[in-house]
């Protein structure tokens, strides 16, 4: 299991990277509950392109069990997954936090 391998697969821009951590978060929520391809998109509000990007190569990287038969995902917990999913949601969460304030800064300098 690895989330960096899917991660070195995954295109390394800011809408792929808060798609994904939307998509851990809602399994990191949910564990051990099989989700539809479906299901993800209503609960995380993506686009069905979005989440059919993203889950199988989470899948084919095992950070995520995949049930062929019934095309549900599920997030099993696992210690050295957790601290490497944990770590990238903290990486991602502080990104966002430091382009909204660099918005924001430039939005009080330029009166917009």
């Amino acid at each position: 299991m690895s989330l960096s391998r899917a991660l070195t697969i995954l295109s390394d821009d800011e809408h792929t990277e808060r798609v994904l951590r939307d998509i851990l978060a809602l399994f990191g929520h949910h564990s051990q509950e099989w989700l539809s391809e479906g299901d993800v998109q209503s609960k995380t509000g993506r686009s069905h392109q979005d989440v059919h990007a993203i889950l199988p190569v989470l899948s084919d990287t095992y950070v995520l069990d995949f049930n062929r038969a019934e095309g549900r995902y599920r997030y099993s917990d696992d210690v050295v997954l957790g601290f490497e999913i944990d770590s990238f949601m903290r990486r991602a969460d502080t990104h966002q936090s430091h382009m909204r304030a660099n918005v924001a800064r430039f939005r009080e300098r330029h009166g917009y």
